[in-house]
């Protein structure tokens, strides 16, 4: 499986927090994706996004013409084995986008690199992460790839 986990660009403060929006700047980021991450979306088969706002305007910033699946698992306070339960539904050959929101994508980094009690790292906005692993469980991926848009 190849998993590109992505933190939802810069958002506004506001609340409620499930509505905040992307900031001018967020929008421009994402406007200027560079070529190879573009040509890494075009390999992907899903995209699971969280339920906020901002990760939908993400999304739809990249302009990728796919289609994406809103999953509650990947609200921000979620934890990595909840999301591996679902990445235990998808076939193994798959590729995958995830756009979420930190503490998550970090822990579930964390979670699938290094383990269990891994605390993962910080995601800036907008930060890509490309992972490869034969089975979505604790310490079975390896990082091949990232941006920092």
């Amino acid at each position: 499986m190849r998993l590109i986990l992505m933190r939802h660009a810069e958002a506004a403060a506001g609340f409620p927090d499930e509505q905040r929006q992307l900031t001018a700047y967020g929008l421009s980021t994402l406007a200027n994706a560079p070529a190879d991450l573009r040509r890494e979306l075009m390999a992907v088969d899903q995209v699971f996004i969280s339920p906020y706002l901002r990760t939908r305007q993400t999304f739809e910033r990249l302009q990728t013409g796919l289609e994406y699946q809103i999953n509650p698992v990947l609200v921000p306070e979620s934890n990595p084995e909840r999301v591996c339960e679902l990445l235990q539904t998808i076939p193994e050959q798959s590729t995958l986008l995830l756009v979420t929101h930190m503490p998550l994508v970090g822990w579930l980094s964390g979670y699938l690199q290094e383990g269990a009690g891994s605390y993962g790292s910080s995601f800036a906005p907008a930060e890509v992460e490309i992972l490869e692993m034969d089975y979505p469980a604790a310490g079975m991926a390896t990082r091949v790839g990232g941006f920092s848009l």
